[in-house]
């Protein structure tokens, strides 16, 4: 089972959906505890979580969903709902687009029931590495990605290419808020004393990323888009296995992404710190 930060890391929403979702009654938690009023979810749930987002997508009311989703729409149904809501958006501006790519991802999501694709789950240790970055509150996912992009075109460029190792994130948010807190920055192959300046009165520091005992992690390829699809199989095969989440998560770029300007695809470690459920 997982905590509803947990869960909402792992199904990509806040924490606050969540809550009001249990409130409407469309996606409770499988356990309450009595004591502390914890919220404790299971990766079973994800398909449900999919289908909510999904409906959603397509414009209809929470309350409308209540009633198509206690009906158990079929994949198929949504499937063709979804279709038509396709065609209406690749009439829309460009900024629609990305909705578009979303919903496609999530009827992929829907069909696959929760399958781990081609995704495979190493579990390994990861030393301490020196880490130079910054640590800033983004409101929004948009401005996570508009300081992303600054890092890599403003930063570094100033960071020795011999001393430069991998472009990480480290999401200290905990998901129960639409803020996202997130450290960004470059693994060192060495340590180094620097700072680099960005625009916007910002700074990037050294630091140390600790080092983890037990790393879950996937590497997946593909469009920033559809991330959601590998931290889903992380969270099943999590679950499947014993593990709980015991850390930050870390996105770690084994590719420097926005060096070609068409390309969306990337190629990315997921990390997860674990430890074995009692």
């Amino acid at each position: 089972m997982f905590k509803i930060g947990e869960f909402a890391q792992i199904g990509r929403v806040s924490g606050r959906q969540l809550r009001h979702y249990d409130r409407l009654g469309l996606l409770q938690p499988i356990h309450t505890d009595r004591q502390t009023g914890y919220r404790y979810y299971s990766a079973q749930q994800l398909p449900r979580l999919n289908r909510i987002l999904a409906l959603k997508s397509l414009g209809f009311s929470l309350e409308q969903i209540a009633t198509m989703i206690d009906d158990d729409v079929a994949p198929e149904q949504l499937r063709g709902m979804l279709s038509i809501r396709k065609a209406q958006v690749e009439q829309t501006l460009t900024e629609e687009q990305l909705k578009l790519r979303q919903i496609e991802s999530r009827i992929l999501q829907i069909e696959e029931q929760g399958a781990l694709r081609d995704y495979d789950v190493v579990v390994k240790r990861e030393p301490a590495r020196p880490y130079l970055a910054l640590r800033h509150i983004c409101l929004d996912m948009d401005e996570a990605v508009r300081l992303l992009q600054l890092v890599v075109r403003r930063g570094a460029g100033q960071v020795n290419a011999n001393l430069r190792d991998k472009l990480t994130i480290v999401a200290h948010s905990d998901f129960e808020d639409e803020v996202l807190d997130l450290e960004i920055g470059f693994t060192l192959t060495r340590h180094a004393n620097a700072i680099i300046r960005l625009p916007g009165e910002l700074e990037m520091t050294i630091r140390e990323l600790g080092a983890v005992d037990t790393m879950a992690s996937i590497v997946r390829t593909g469009p920033n888009y559809q991330s959601h699809l590998a931290y889903g199989a992380l969270g099943i095969w999590m679950e499947a296995n014993g593990y709980r989440i015991d850390g930050l998560c870390r996105e770690v770029f084994l590719e420097m992404p926005f060096v070609e300007p068409a390309k969306e695809d990337s190629v990315m470690e997921i990390q997860f710190p674990v430890r074995k459920a009692a």
